[in-house]
């Protein structure tokens, strides 16, 4: 079969079939164009006559010698009964003479005159930009008389051929006979849905594409399979107004000279399905291993989904996830949206057969890797077709100089491979590691999993699931770019958004049991730390370096959940998009982040507050040898000052300052090198991740399972899980490197400080040195520490009589202030509670001594007594306790305890409790008293008794 249209203008072209589809095509336009000033000047003149009492108008125009126009009318009255009374006017019955119509006449006149004048004008625009137009078009016969596309070449950095697309495309042509009727129907419910109706072109689209163009936007719009058949073969892919004229005036060729079927077999043959494979006939064999005859609904819904972005929906090449969503999208259209049969009718996928193909789980047939580096080698490729087009990348010869060292490539694989394996007894089936150059952002590394040529596992799990039969490890899916939860791993944003509002890095937290507004009044948020221990004063440093959860949940409370995203923003985080969805848990790792965008995160710390997107292209040169796109540092975007940045890393680099949690020497310390790191789990241990950095690399390693199933709980941030990885990485990589030493800016400066509160030294007490921004510089000391004059008798506030007998003493107290006052509470009864030296309790009441020479009188005192009980009676379980208090001022309460939980507060005399036990309360019991007068002064009395059943 050939094609064999002219490009030229035929001399008897307006006799042609073409040209009369043209030309209907050009009155479809130009009705299309003026029917909205048909409809409103129509809608006038009816209103004109109506008031003038005409019931119906019928115009009638015929162009003959006297240009005549009737009218013809008819008056009827309305059968529907009105709801209120019809003023009666004398109507007179309309005249039909054509004098008394004269004003009605000439406006028809004019405006038949003006659409008449309007479509030939619009034809003679037709007709002279058809005509120019047509002499630059391509000979529709090349469309199966093409060259050969030529290879596109990817490099290393160094040179070395890692991956050769070829030009020679895996394609086998097939007839539309042979196709299932499901990918007919997928391909036409998604491409075209009228492609049996219209002409070669859509007026909608066209009408988009013209509203773009006056606009300034991209004349991309819904093209026809027609079009597409054109613009895959024919033309560029460029979006300009000529080749959109081009490409309308071959489709109407195209159409008039093949039928339907020839031009659906066409596309099918032609379009593209991810990597080397072109026609469905390949694709259906490279993903299913099947003939195209043998499709499922399902599987036909997957393969009409790849054309319109193949890189990145593809099994192999893209996203998996969003292929199978781009696969569910196409069900749905066929379910409703349909398509027009060559027939005309419209037909539909059926619910049941819907939500069947919906549930069908789909068997992908092992990928062959005849290359380095696929997952880097495909993400590459797509950044490449999101660049220049799919046409330019896969046809077009490039030469492709990519980032990535081949060497540290297949050592970070290497690497990655065998620390997984050393990890499955912990439940731990993938990993994977990405490398960036941090002085330029660079891609050196990317192992999207421990094995692209590896198979599934489990043996005969389902990929693309979650829960039974689910994949824990799928080999085709990039991790790098996969929404995992990071952990901890996010908390050095929360506390760099914290510097860069001005608090410092000695800012003393307070680890203790906390609460927080949840998201419903009855569900507050209680956090804990990984090892369920709490710590007390944290400076930032420690809280940070330690990985502390309670400082960090503080951090962000502090600094605002918006704030933070914004400088997550800045750094590259593009998954936090659902502001209102987020709560304190985004700094524990709440929130879904890719590994990729994670590591160029950290890159920001390295690269001293400068974010680079990260990029795998430095560059590409076109089939003749010219550069087309060279990669050149722009400087990147300011995140965050140079001080926050250093600071961050001189936290993360050490080691004294993660000791508490990690000790000394762990796996993140790194001998010879100065090296931050930080790692993060999920508190399920489905996430765990470990990223550190130098002035010149960053690395960042993920390990876990494809289907989120739970790792060994046993599993620990530094110990086991990515942090080896990282490790073993990036020891092998310093070996032969010199030690780099983030260096301090200009704008921070270290200066000796109190250790506990981060202020001015406080004399007597520990000091330490700390980096400060120059605006952070602590200027006063803490008024923590409280010197009071104190009696020496009581320990109270000294009144005049202590200091009269020469009784006082001068201390310094230690009063711990929470974050925020709301946070008082839970501070003070962790104090209480933890704290047993007299230093942390300072004197709240003033001495009430009274002295008399010798003889001192404590009218302090608060006496208490339980009547008639002593220690080791036996009491019934049914008893009364009776208490007896004496003090100088009014009692405020009496409050009784069992085994030290309260049982009443009794305010008024007098006091007691009757208990009334069951059996369980049978043998020896501790009971208290403790009254407390209206000054706050307290006594108590405790007693031992044994319970020994019921009175008798």
């Amino acid at each position: 079969m050939s094609f064999r249209l002219s490009s030229s203008l035929p001399g008897n072209m307006l006799s042609t079939p073409l040209f009369k589809n043209l030309f209907m095509s050009s009155i479809s336009v130009i009705t299309f164009a003026i029917y909205p000033s048909i409809k409103v000047s129509l809608t006038y003149y009816n209103a004109v006559q109506a008031y003038n009492g005409f019931a119906i108008i019928r115009l009638h125009l015929s162009y003959n010698k006297d240009m005549r126009a009737k009218f013809m009318t008819s008056g009827s009255r309305s059968r529907k009964s009105r709801s209120r009374a019809i003023p009666k006017f004398n109507i007179p019955r309309p005249n039909l003479s054509f004098l008394n119509n004269v004003k009605s006449l000439t406006f028809v006149t004019y405006f038949a005159s003006f659409v008449l004048l309007s479509m030939v004008i619009g034809l003679l625009v037709v007709v002279i930009v058809f005509a120019y137009f047509s002499r630059e078009l391509p000979n529709p016969d090349r469309l199966l008389e093409r060259n050969f596309e030529l290879s596109t070449r990817f490099y290393d950095r160094n040179g070395k051929m890692i991956y050769e697309l070829f030009g020679d495309k895996n394609r086998t042509l097939i007839g539309l006979d042979e196709v299932s009727p499901h990918i007919v129907d997928a391909t036409l419910a998604t491409e075209d849905s009228d492609f049996y109706i219209h002409r070669g072109f859509s007026i909608r689209g066209m009408a988009r594409a013209m509203k773009n163009m006056i606009f300034g936007e991209s004349l991309q719009s819904g093209s026809t399979i027609t079009q597409q058949v054109i613009k895959n073969t024919l033309l560029t892919s460029e979006q300009t107004l000529p080749r959109k004229i081009k490409e309308l005036i071959l489709s109407l060729q195209l159409e008039n000279k093949y039928s339907k079927d020839q031009i659906l077999q066409m596309y099918l043959n032609e379009s593209p399905y991810g990597g080397q494979n072109y026609g469905i006939f390949s694709a259906a064999k490279a993903y299913f291993n099947k003939h195209p005859k043998d499709l499922t609904v399902a599987e036909a819904a997957y393969l009409a989904g790849l054309p319109q972005r193949p890189s990145y929906y593809s099994y192999y090449a893209g996203d998996p996830q969003a292929g199978m969503e781009r696969k569910d999208y196409v069900l749905y259209l066929m379910n409703v949206r349909g398509w027009a049969g060559s027939d005309g009718k419209r037909f539909y996928l059926g619910d049941e057969d819907y939500e069947n193909a919906k549930k069908e789980e789909l068997q992908f047939q092992a990928a062959s890797v005849p290359f380095a580096a696929p997952h880097f080698v495909f993400y590459a490729k797509q950044i490449l077709a999101d660049m220049f087009g799919e046409e330019l990348v896969e046809q077009g010869g490039l030469q492709v100089t990519t980032s990535i060292d081949l060497d540290l490539q297949e050592k970070a694989q290497q690497i990655v491979l065998e620390e997984v394996e050393k990890a499955s007894s912990m439940n731990v089936w993938n990993g994977s590691l990405v490398v960036l150059d941090a002085k330029t952002a660079q891609i050196l590394a990317m192992v999207g999993s421990k094995g692209y040529d590896l198979d599934s596992q489990p043996e005969n799990c389902i990929s693309g699931i979650t829960g039974e039969n689910s994949c824990k490890f799928e080999p085709y899916l990039n991790v790098t770019l996969a929404n995992r939860q990071p952990g901890s791993a996010i908390k050095p944003i929360t506390y760099a958004t914290m510097l860069s509002q001005g608090y410092p890095a000695s800012f003393p937290f307070l680890d203790v049991p906390s609460i927080f507004e949840g998201s419903a009044p009855d569900k507050p948020y209680i956090p804990v730390n990984y090892d369920g221990i709490f710590r007390g004063v944290m400076s930032l440093r420690k809280s940070l370096g330690n990985s502390l959860n309670i400082p960090a949940v503080k951090s962000l409370k502090i600094v605002g959940i918006d704030n933070m995203i914004d400088m997550a923003e800045k750094m590259g985080i593009s998954t936090f998009k659902e502001r209102e969805r987020y709560g304190l848990s985004l700094t524990l790792g709440g929130g879904e982040t890719k590994l990729l965008e994670l590591t160029g995160a950290f890159n920001v710390f390295a690269a001293k507050g400068i974010y680079r997107q990260p990029t795998p292209i430095v560059e590409i040169k076109d089939s003749n040898g010219n550069i087309i796109y060279k990669w050149q540092d722009t400087g990147g975007l300011k995140a965050m000052d140079e001080g926050t940045a250093f600071i961050i890393s001189d936290i993360l680099s050490d080691d004294g300052a993660r000791s508490a949690v990690f000790g000394f020497g762990s796996l993140l310390n790194i001998p010879g090198h100065q090296v931050a790191v930080k790692t993060g789990t999920t508190d399920d241990k489905r996430d765990n991740y470990a990223i550190g950095f130098t002035p010149s690399i960053v690395a960042g390693a993920w390990v876990g399972n494809n289907n989120n199933e739970e790792m060994n709980p046993n599993i620990a941030s530094g110990i086991t899980g990515a942090t080896p990885i990282w490790n073993r990485f990036m020891k092998e990589y310093l070996a032969d490197k010199p030690d780099e030493k983030f260096e301090a800016p200009s704008s921070v400066k270290k200066i000796e400080i109190d250790q506990l509160t981060g202020l001015l030294p406080q004399e007597g007490f520990p000091t330490r040195q700390e980096w400060f921004l120059e605006q952070t510089q602590p200027t006063a000391r803490s008024d923590w520490y409280q010197r009071i004059e104190i009696c020496k008798i009581d320990g109270r506030i000294a009144n005049q009589g202590c200091k009269d007998a020469d009784e006082t003493d001068t201390k310094t107290f230690i009063k711990i202030k929470a974050e925020l006052p709301e946070w008082q509470t839970s501070v003070d009864s962790w104090v209480k509670e933890n704290y047993d030296e007299e230093t942390y309790f300072p004197p709240q009441m003033r001495s009430r001594l009274e002295f008399d020479g010798d003889e001192v009188e404590n009218k302090n005192d608060v006496n208490v007594e339980i009547i008639e009980l002593e220690n080791g009676d036996k009491v019934y379980l049914n008893f009364r306790l009776n208490v007896e208090v004496s003090a100088y001022e009014d009692v405020e309460v009496v409050r009784i305890y069992m085994d030290g939980n309260k049982v009443t507060n009794d305010k008024s005399a007098p006091y007691g409790f009757n208990f009334e036990l069951d059996a369980s309360g049978i043998g020896m019991h501790e009971f208290e008293a403790v009254a407390e007068d209206e000054d706050g002064n307290k006594g108590s009395k405790k007693v031992q008794l044994e319970v020994i059943g019921y009175a008798r």
